[in-house]
Formats: structure tokens, sequence, C-alpha cells
């Protein structure tokens, strides 16, 4: 077990190495059309009381330890008539020239048969708790609305020879079965690619590998070409791209650098 400062100086546990374990992904026949996922994507989270779940981040080209985000469960509350569950968020930050961000210290969430959706998230500005509602102006353009639980593989990507990927009719997010093995566990993954294709020229993409249980195990993010106003292939030749509709996507975030994200699930071997 690791100790670290969180950014409020409290000592936040956790329990994975310093350095990402060796991850192999590896494509499967034993295909998987479809998975429930109850979790808030892609927070990793499911809204329901039980332990507190953690996601990190590493650098994916020095594979040390950036991040630790712990998502914890306090109470069922209800929100504008919502049945939901409060979740408490702390974050520790590794020291670097990070972005100016504000994150959540509070969430409430809820889940239901179908779906999970977000219902008021809880900032801190200039010092102060300050509460976002579901209903209330921009809440669902910056949260969304509800998240379909079912995710399915339907032939929305499909590979063309130079690795490329043009969009079909499908709907469904699954881009392939693939087998992930991080550290010592192996686990059955559908991967599910989720991008912003309104841009013309790329928003955000996320790749996530998603256990045939519904849980996500690996996690990466990607920005489009120019999202960030400069070519993100000429800053970072040697990263990761998925192209898609000749969209060239990188392996980048709003940091402003390339993460590798694993989540508790991560850490126990699937039954």
């Amino acid at each position: 077990m690791h100790t670290k400062q969180t950014q409020t100086n409290e000592i936040l546990k956790h329990p994975f190495p310093q350095q990402r374990p060796e991850v192999k992904i590896v494509e499967s026949d034993d295909r998987i059309t479809e998975v429930d996922c109850p979790e808030l994507q892609w927070w990793f989270a499911v809204p329901e009381m039980g332990e507190p779940h953690f996601r990190v981040e590493y650098d994916a080209n020095t594979l040390e330890l950036d991040a630790i985000v712990e998502i914890t469960p306090t109470a069922p509350v209800t929100i504008r008539g919502i049945d939901c569950v409060g979740l408490q968020i702390r974050e520790w930050l590794a020291p670097r020239d990070w972005p100016d961000v504000n994150p959540p210290v509070m969430m409430y969430a809820t889940l239901d048969d179908a779906h999970s959706r977000w219902i008021s998230v809880v900032n801190i500005v200039d010092g102060k708790q300050v509460s976002y509602t579901i209903g209330d102006e921009w809440f669902e353009d910056q949260w969304g609305g509800p998240l379909k639980r079912r995710i399915v593989d339907d032939g929305r990507y499909e590979l063309q020879a130079d690795g490329s990927y043009r969009i079909t009719d499908g709907q469904g997010f699954g881009a392939g079965t693939y087998d992930v093995t991080i550290g010592e566990n192996t686990f059955h993954c559908l991967r599910v690619l989720d991008v912003d294709i309104s841009e013309p020229h790329g928003g955000e993409l996320a790749e996530v590998f998603v256990e045939s249980g519904g849980r996500t195990v690996f996690f990466r993010r990607y920005d489009g070409r120019y999202l960030r106003g400069h070519d993100l292939v000429s800053k970072y030749p040697n990263n990761r791209r998925i192209v898609i509709n000749d969209v060239v996507y990188v392996h980048s975030d709003c940091s402003g650098w390339a993460h590798d994200q694993l989540t508790s699930v991560s850490l126990h071997p699937t039954p």
C-alpha cells in the first residue's frame, strides 16, 4: 500500500504501484457483442453504496504515477425528487506543471436498470462550494443526460486496410474484442471508442476496455489533431494515434500529456 499527498494535503492511501505494470492488449476471436456497464462514463465509479473506487493515471511515456482519484460513496440522498447516491471525490496530482482545473469535490448520481446519470455536481469556487444540478442551465451540456448501460458492438467502426476506421450506419460504441493483461491479471474486454465526430478537425476520443462483467479496466484519452489549437502530431510524433473517418486522434488529454488509466477493477483477477 502506497501513501501520497492529496491536493488538500491529506494522506491518500492507494493500492497501485508507483510505476505502471506491463499492459498487453491482444485481439480475441471470442467476440463480445454487448456489455452492461453500470458506471458513470468515463469516471468508472458505479453510483451505489459500497467501497471506495480508485482510478490512477500513469504518464504514458515514463510510466510513472501521475494522478490518483478516489471516489467514495457517502449516503443515499434525494435531489429534486430523484433518488441518488453522493460520491465524494479526492484527488492527488504529482508535482508538475498541471493546467489550472477545478475538479468536483462531490457528485450525486443515480442508477436504474437501463441508465446511469449525474444529478448534481459540487465544485469549489473562490473557496465556496457551488452546486450545479439537473435542470440548471447548461448542466446537461457539461455532464450529459442519461448514459446507456448497454454498450454494443454492431459494426459501427469498420477497420480499413491501412488500420484506420470508417464509421458505418451502426450506432454502438463497441470496436472489437480484446484480451487485456495488466500485470498478472487478464480480462476479456469489449473495446469501446467513444468519439466526438461533430468537430470537423476532431474532438475528444475515449478508448475504453470494458471487461465482460461491465467494468472498465483500462482507459486512454485522445484529442483530435488540432483540438488544442496546434498540431498534436508535430508535438507528439511518437504518441499513439487512431484515425476515424480520416480524422487523426492523438494520445493526449487536456493536461497536455498522454496518460494510461487503470481502475480498481484492474487489480483483481476475473473470477
